[in-house]
C-alpha cells in the first residue's frame, strides 16, 4: 500500500469518525429536552462516582496495609511455633 493511498484512508476514516460524531451529538441534543421533566428527579438522585486515580493508593495507605499484612503473617508464624513446640514437647514427655 503506497503512502498515497494510505493517507486516502485515514482521510476517510476521519471523516467517517466526524459524521458519527455529529449524529451522537444530534442525538444527545434532542433525547435531554424531550425527556427533561421525566429524568430531572433522577438526575439529582444519581451522583456519579468517582473514578479512582491509577494507582491510586496513597504511601500511608500502603504503609498501613504493609503494617497489617505483617501483623497477619506474625500470628500464624506465632502458632505455628506454638504447635510445634508441643509437638517436640509430647514424645519427651512420654
Amino acid at each position: 500500500m503506497s503512502t498515497k493511498q494510505l493517507l486516502a484512508e485515514i482521510e476517510r476514516g476521519i471523516s467517517a469518525l466526524q459524521k458519527a460524531r455529529a449524529l451522537c451529538l444530534k442525538s444527545e441534543a434532542v433525547a435531554p429536552k424531550a425527556k427533561a421533566t421525566a429524568t430531572k428527579t433522577a438526575k439529582t438522585a444519581k451522583v456519579p462516582a468517582k473514578k479512582a486515580a491509577k494507582g491510586g493508593m496513597s504511601d500511608e495507605v500502603r504503609a498501613r496495609i504493609s503494617a497489617a499484612q505483617q501483623k497477619r503473617w506474625a500470628k500464624v508464624r506465632r502458632a505455628k511455633n506454638k504447635s510445634a513446640k508441643a509437638a517436640l514437647a509430647a514424645p519427651a514427655a512420654e
